[in-house]
């Protein structure tokens, strides 16, 4: 864990130095291509909560069609974000998706932005007034929201 934490240091100093920059290389350009995407925030947020089977991501989103829950899964994993476990092979199928480490450590930088969204960007009354009384509720947790702006 210490070289890890050394080698992300030399490589933020390394970062500063650079006069120019090619964003095909640049760290900040390779973390937003891990988020791109406008569902893979709320999966992994999904996924931290265990709601982890195709069916039950899609009917969390309702909004998203089975090709790009499909798709948008697939680049999680070739990304070392997401695991996907085959609990049942035989028809009906049973997957269950779990984040790896790299996953978590991800979700906790979207939690932080999360939080930094809602202290510097302005959110519809209306969001506000359903937040409130979710957290009042005792139902909404912030630091495991997937509050989207």
């Amino acid at each position: 864990m210490v070289n890890k934490l050394q080698s992300a240091e030399n490589q933020s100093q390394s970062f500063s130095n650079f006069q120019t920059y090619d964003a095909g290389i640049c760290i900040m350009t390779k973390i937003i291509d891990l988020m791109s995407g406008r569902w893979k925030p709320i999966i992994l947020h999904l996924v931290k909560n265990d709601v982890n089977r195709f069916g039950t991501l899609q009917r969390s989103m309702p909004k998203i069609s089975k090709k790009v829950l499909t798709s948008q899964l697939r680049e999680l994993e070739q990304d070392n974000l997401i695991t996907r476990e085959v609990v049942e092979l035989k028809h009906p199928q049973i997957v269950i998706y779990h984040l790896t480490e790299k996953g978590l450590s991800l979700r906790r930088l979207i939690d932080e932005m999360i939080q930094w969204g809602i202290i510097n960007l302005t959110i519809p009354e209306s969001y506000l007034r359903m937040l409130q009384a979710e957290l009042e509720d005792g139902k909404a947790d912030l630091k495991n929201s997937a509050i989207t702006l």
